[in-house]
């Protein structure tokens, strides 16, 4: 995490700075432009930030307290998501290195589509026969789906200006 503030603070924006792009809209305030102008770059990383490290706590606790082949046999195969150890080994490589990958900004569409891809089947495989509400008994698809949704964008998006895709000028 250290090193992705470091990046973020190192690294530079390709567009010129800072500078409200055309077609944005008009402000109430005027006065606040070079103030928006100069946080607009910083909301992508604290989004990947966020939404990386959230995932990231998921998973450190699925790998320091299940072994993967009781996670495979019961919440995969259990399900009928066969194979279910390439399943789970992914699952855990996604919410831990993918996470970390999302939140330094590296490989982050790579990353972003493989999360992505889990969370629609989560939502669609697991949770969707529950109902929406995540406060449904054994959890709806509410928030499944909307983590999905979170990373399509990132990965739709890459990982933005302060990123070590940017700082590599190269993404996937």
């Amino acid at each position: 995490m250290v090193l992705g503030l470091v990046v973020i603070f190192r690294s530079t924006s390709t567009e010129p700075y800072p500078v409200t792009p055309a077609g944005e809209p008009k402000l109430f305030v005027p006065k606040l432009e070079p103030f928006y102008a100069w946080t607009r770059d910083l909301a992508w990383p604290l989004i990947r930030v966020a939404v990386g490290g959230t995932l990231l706590v998921h998973g450190i606790g699925k790998v320091l307290n299940q072994d993967v082949m009781a996670f495979a046999a019961r919440s995969m195969a259990g399900r009928g998501l066969e194979p279910s150890v390439p399943f789970a080994y992914m699952i855990y490589f996604n919410e831990t290195a993918g996470a970390v990958l999302i939140m330094l900004g590296l490989f982050t569409r790579f990353a972003a589509a493989s999360i992505a891809i889990e969370f629609f089947l989560i939502t669609f495989l697991a949770h969707f026969g529950n109902g929406y509400g995540w406060t449904n008994p054994r959890g709806g698809w509410e928030f499944p789906l909307m983590w999905g949704a979170i990373f399509l964008a990132i990965a739709l998006r890459g990982g933005g200006p302060y990123s070590l895709d940017r700082l590599l000028r190269r993404e996937l």
